[in-house]
């Protein structure tokens, strides 16, 4: 997996040359080549364009918009989640995924 703080001083010079929205969109994409362009709850590869970022902890649920709680999903996945708690909906759909649900605990902890 691609390191998404790859050193504070990378992140430092970045803060200081690029404009908000550069960095933003920036850190959209190196959450989404952390995931290798996979939506964590599927498991399909999309291209990086087609991925969506969705608070695994959901905002309304008291989630915040941190790295930790941003994954990568494809549209229908994150649309048919909403705000449903991700397990609960993940097992629901997908059945007992230990793989995947690995991946996401490992994220968001």
């Amino acid at each position: 997996m691609t390191p998404l703080l790859p050193s504070p001083k990378h992140y430092l010079h970045n803060l200081i040359t690029m404009t908000s929205s550069d960095s933003k969109r920036l850190w959209r994409r190196a959450i989404k080549q952390h995931f290798k362009c996979q939506c964590v709850y599927c498991g399909e590869t999309y291209e990086e364009q087609e991925l969506t970022l969705d608070h695994v902890i959901p905002l309304s649920r008291g989630g915040e918009t941190l790295t930790k709680n941003i994954v990568c999903a494809c549209r229908k996945c994150n649309q048919d989640k909403g705000s449903r708690n991700w397990l609960e909906w993940m097992r629901k759909v997908f059945g007992i995924q230990p793989f995947r649900e690995l991946i996401i605990h490992q994220h968001i902890n």
